[in-house]
């Protein structure tokens, strides 16, 4: 940062160097921040409040820091590639800047970047990272050593199907997950992903997908959502009267939404099943009440668009006594 590397700022008491740097942009206090140890430290008091940070990769990457009401973009331009053959290191980037702005200092690499803002701004965890096109260009190992750990990870198809697994593994176990069909061969997502723990799935397709019910037996997650993703009427009644035994056993929420103006067949899906309440909540969804045999209650609701099943934990009614 020219303008302040050049004032003697420093020499200034404490009191004055902090109300200097307070009113001085968020571009410039990135720039103090990365010119010496007292400075960041003379940053991170100011007490920036910001909502979280997260890491989007593609052919490029990028750095996002989410304030209250608008995020900065902070962009990496990578290595180039040692050979045409092999994967880009992540190493130094050749440049950093914030919305347009240069940030510099010589010698960090991704994780000592990303470590930095953190420390700034007071935000230890990564909130998402997120894969798309362009991302198989990159050493796998980097990305993880680079980048750390994430509770949610958003991930689409990167250009390579082998390289989509190959990453997923890598990360994986994850508390949240995004993940779109597209991104294996037949669009069909292994099992070995499916039946991880995941708090959140979420299966984000670009065209409609079918779903079998041996993928929905195998998702272990607590909720579930689907988009442009069908099963068939035959397979949904299946997987309710399975849950009514017992299956998928940590399901709390489960939600197909078509984008196509699909509408199930509500006779077919509750075929054969014990249904009790059942009511109209409102012109659009008509709601039933079924209960597995653990006495826990779920409400399956058919809409416009799909079908949802919201279920009431016994420890949840245990609670409420």
């Amino acid at each position: 940062m020219t303008t302040v590397s050049k004032f003697p700022l420093l020499q200034l008491p404490q009191k004055e160097i902090l109300r200097t740097i307070q009113s001085i942009d968020i571009y410039q206090k990135m720039s103090f921040s990365l010119t010496s140890k007292r400075c960041k430290r003379l940053v991170q008091s100011l007490q920036i409040k910001i909502k979280c940070i997260s890491v989007i990769i593609s052919s490029r990457i990028y750095i996002t820091v989410s304030f209250s009401d608008w995020t900065l973009y902070i962009r990496f331009e990578n290595c180039i590639m040692q050979r045409e053959a092999r994967k880009k290191r992540l190493r130094a980037p050749q440049w950093v800047e914030a919305d347009s702005r240069r940030l510099e200092r010589i010698g960090f690499e991704y994780s000592d970047w990303l470590k930095h803002f953190q420390d700034i701004f007071h935000c230890p965890s990564t909130a998402t990272i997120s894969f798309f096109q362009g991302t198989c260009v990159y050493d796998i190992d980097d990305i993880k050593e680079g980048f750390g750990a994430t509770k949610t990870l958003y991930a689409r198809h990167t250009g390579c199907y082998a390289y989509n697994l190959a990453l997923l593994q890598k990360i994986l176990p994850i508390e949240n997950l995004t993940i779109n069909p597209n991104m294996f061969q037949d669009s069909k997502i292994p099992f070995k992903i499916l039946q991880q723990n995941y708090t959140t799935l979420d299966i984000i397709s670009d065209s409609t997908t079918e779903m079998t019910l041996n993928e929905l037996l195998v998702m272990n997650s607590k909720t579930i959502t689907m988009t442009d993703v069908r099963v068939s009427a035959q397979d949904l009644n299946k997987f309710i009267k399975l849950w009514i035994q017992g299956s998928n056993s940590r399901m709390e929420y489960f939600l197909i939404h078509t984008l196509n103006h699909f509408e199930y067949d509500r006779t077919m899906v509750m075929k054969g099943i014990k249904k009790s309440n059942e009511r109209r909540e409102d012109m659009d969804v008509h709601s039933i009440d079924i209960y597995r045999m653990d006495g826990t209650r779920a409400t399956v609701s058919f809409f416009y668009g799909g079908i949802e099943i919201s279920i009431v934990l016994i420890t949840m009614l245990q609670n409420s006594n």
